[in-house]
């Protein structure tokens, strides 16, 4: 058999989280527009606990699973892959009916004294039911991921945001006048609904692939699914664990800031309204580019595992050193982009809201923050799970350090600020743990001085392609994209001249092949 690089998964993940994101922005666009900043700041006060309890129950079941299906796929031992998915399935189902227990038995406790906002009772009630069914999703995604056969996954992806865009709009005008606790409990039901969705196709492609499928006679290295729990767990725990005390952190994190706003002076409706547009609005739009790192990462903890298993030491230094290249000249050419048209992007998408000034000082973390995605893959897929939760943790104390101590005194300035040193900080001792393990040399010509060079040029030009677009055209929105798109394909093609993209290295990457009996 013979498989695409894992380039060619990416690409594909690439394409539908692009159409995903689309889905999201329109999404969030309607939904601020419905419910404002306010109803938004309540919202991503659910969220944090949703990303708690959600990511922290599939996000080791997922690796875990990939990782051992790549390993096994390489040895031509097919026979495991149906019984390493089943055992996760069972593992993730019954974790999830544990915490939805949990959080049921204290919701009034979650409600009053974590988020110290009763109107979010309702949202939390509504997670309950749907956080089994969500964990269990984890076990078909990595096992797509690890035999890298990742269109299942992505239309799934595409389903949910269908799904959970066409409920919200359904329901819109039943809740939306019955105040902002059933606006946010109309939100968090179109979000868990979607995820059910999105386990409800994973499902029917896995049965229908099934059937179609040659049955396996050989037995051939099977393993005992007592082993294969015992890897499960081995490998889940303590990714589930790092993301567990991340998320805490980041949940804590995100619930202090509003706080500390108050502190520094704004009523409770402003500080929440603040915090709505910085993390509902603002940070969306800057992390949409990391559909890009968020891909990659997904698919090199398999082809790294692959490579590793099979002592392929070259090829995973190539592709850990070109995806790192790949993330910087994305961070430098969105960093000019955010900086250069801040206000005209934020100004088509949220005509209510003024969020150009956060997303001008939020592109100063794009370099770092899509950097710490490509990273984290690369450490995971090399089994270093516990060097990454050491310095996602210090990174999460610098950051609760500046929301505590600046945002007071200067704001949500003084919160990105943290977020740029924190960040940075983490980037610096992950790549130094990349290195140290795979003797992998910096390039600091290709990865940063070029694509930095070719940054400022974009930043400098950005003004003059803007009023080149506005000869013909006098809507501002059309005129921002077409100058957005120009600066992006000029980047690129000046990314091309200088040698930092190579046409010969990316059709490498995409048409590379590994052969199996």
């Amino acid at each position: 058999m013979s498989k695409k690089s894992f380039v060619s998964g990416a690409i594909i993940l690439m394409l539908a989280g692009f159409i995903v994101k689309i889905f999201g922005f329109v999404y969030r666009i309607y939904l601020s527009n419905l419910i404002g900043s306010e109803g938004m700041g309540l919202f991503q006060l659910i969220s944090p606990v949703y990303s708690l309890i959600i990511l922290t129950l599939t996000s080791g079941i997922s690796i875990a699973v990939s990782k051992m299906v790549a390993e096994q796929f390489a040895r031509n031992n097919l026979i495991n892959l149906r019984r390493i998915t089943y055992c996760a399935f069972v593992i993730s189902l019954g974790a999830g009916l544990f915490i939805s227990g949990g959080i049921y038995f204290f919701m009034d406790f979650i409600a009053r004294e974590v988020l110290k906002d009763s109107r979010t009772h309702l949202s939390l009630l509504i997670l309950v039911p749907c956080i089994p069914v969500i964990a269990a999703s984890s076990a078909l995604k990595g096992y797509y991921y690890g035999i890298q056969q990742v269109a299942p996954t992505a239309v799934s992806q595409i389903f949910e945001q269908v799904v959970k865009i066409t409920v919200v709009m359904l329901l819109a005008s039943r809740f939306i006048d019955a105040g902002l606790q059933y606006a946010c409990a109309m939100a968090t039901l179109g979000m868990a609904l979607g995820e059910i969705a999105n386990l409800s196709l994973l499902v029917l492609i896995y049965k229908f692939r099934k059937k179609t499928l040659p049955k396996i006679v050989s037995k051939k290295g099977i393993m005992r699914k007592r082993k294969i729990i015992k890897e499960i767990v081995k490998t889940a725990v303590p990714v589930s664990l790092s993301r567990f005390i991340t998320s805490v952190m980041a949940a804590f994190e995100f619930i202090l800031i509003p706080r500390r706003l108050l502190e520094g002076g704004l009523n409770y409706s402003a500080s929440m309204m603040e915090y709505g547009k910085l993390t509902g609005m603002a940070m969306p739009l800057i992390s949409f580019p990391s559909l890009v790192t968020s891909s990659l990462a997904i698919t090199l903890v398999p082809a790294i595992s692959e490579a590793l298993s099979m002592k392929q030491l070259r090829s995973v230094n190539y592709r850990v050193s070109k995806s790192i290249q790949l993330t910087f000249i994305l961070g430098f050419i969105f960093t000019a982009i955010f900086l250069a048209f801040p206000n005209e992007i934020g100004g088509i998408l949220y005509k209510r809201e003024k969020v150009g000034n956060l997303l001008f000082i939020l592109a100063f973390t794009c370099i770092f923050a899509y950097l710490q995605q490509t990273l984290l893959g690369v450490l995971n897929g090399m089994g270093k799970q516990a060097v990454s939760l050491r310095n996602s943790v210090i990174g999460s104390v610098i950051r609760i350090g500046f929301v505590y101590f600046a945002i007071p005194a200067y704001g949500i300035k003084g919160y990105v600020t943290g977020i740029i040193i924190s960040s940075g900080f983490v980037c610096i001792l992950n790549l130094a743990t990349v290195v140290n393990t795979t003797g992998m040399t910096i390039d600091f010509r290709n990865w940063i001085i070029k694509p930095g060079f070719i940054g400022l040029i974009m930043l400098f030009i950005s003004k003059y392609i803007y009023s080149f677009f506005g000869i013909f055209t006098n809507s501002i929105a059309i005129n921002t994209v077409l100058a957005v798109a120009a600066n992006v394909l000029i980047g690129l093609f000046l990314m091309t001249v200088i040698g930092v993209l190579k046409k010969d290295e990316l059709q490498r990457l995409y048409k590379g092949k590994s052969k199996r009996r």
